[in-house]
């Protein structure tokens, strides 16, 4: 027996599935109460580059410097919202993930003594690539930030 759907049958089924594809997007609510804008990333307090929308800064130069063979002291990453506020998502659903460019110049060490949000560049080659960050949700990235240039000496 063949069965056949009426028009609003399938528009039922067209509107629920794309509900259900679109339920984790943007405008959802998260631990955090605006949406990122930004990444500041600091050691000790100090920052040492900073990704405010389009705009990126850095503390030294056009980089972030990474000794060849060695790595940096432990970074930890804030996100910045649209009010220029920083904030740690302090949510267990969040976590942090990234992307380099050439990882036969660069590695991560991540999570640092176990802080989701503080991580270690390690430079293994001389040489220049980026590093790029994610804030994770529910198995995809809810923020993107630029690609930081950074530099193995």
């Amino acid at each position: 027996m063949t069965r056949k759907h009426t028009p609003a049958a399938l528009l039922i089924l067209l509107f629920g599935s794309l509900a259900f594809l679109g339920a984790c997007d943007d405008d959802h609510e998260h631990e955090y109460h605006h949406a990122p804008i930004g990444v500041v990333l600091s050691i000790d307090n100090s920052m040492i580059a900073v990704q405010e929308g389009n705009n990126m800064t850095y503390a030294d130069g056009d980089a972030i410097s990474v000794p060849s063979g060695g790595a940096t002291e432990t970074i930890n990453i804030q996100f910045l919202d649209d009010e220029g506020t920083h904030f740690t998502p302090d949510g267990s659903e969040e976590s942090l993930g990234y992307t380099i460019g050439n990882t036969e110049i660069l590695d991560v060490t991540h999570p640092v003594d176990n802080d989701q949000w503080s991580f270690r560049l390690n430079g293994i080659e001389a040489g220049s690539t980026t590093i790029q960050f994610d804030l994770m949700h529910g198995g995809h990235s809810d923020f993107t930030s630029r690609e930081f240039q950074v530099t193995v000496e």
